[in-house]
């Protein structure tokens, strides 16, 4: 069954143009008679482009932060387990520096 290529809206078009000869060929036409401008949507992709990498540096901040916290709560447990009387903090006081690095 072939689909009606010349009802197809634009972004259809450019989906089904791929698994369907006549979306191709549709698309193909409508380009060629300048109904469709194929670079007309690349400014908004760069735009979601320059978001996404904002998301993305943001995210890795994120990540970073959340690691810092992680390894200064190992660092306070590690202490806890090794507790001895020349620790300045309790083994009580060092776990809940560890929970607040954690939180």
């Amino acid at each position: 069954m072939s689909i009606p290529a010349s009802a197809l809206k634009e972004d259809e078009l450019f989906h089904y143009a791929s698994l369907e000869a006549g979306a191709a060929d549709e698309l193909a036409r409508r380009i060629a008679s300048g109904d469709i401008d194929p670079s007309a949507g690349l400014e908004s992709l760069r735009e979601d482009i320059r978001m996404l990498e904002r998301q993305a540096d943001d995210t890795d901040e994120e990540l970073d932060r959340l690691r810092d916290g992680i390894e200064e709560a190992c660092t306070y447990i590690k202490r806890a387990m090794n507790h001895d009387e020349d620790e300045e903090l309790s083994v009580s006081k060092l776990l809940n520096k560890a929970l607040d690095c954690l939180e």
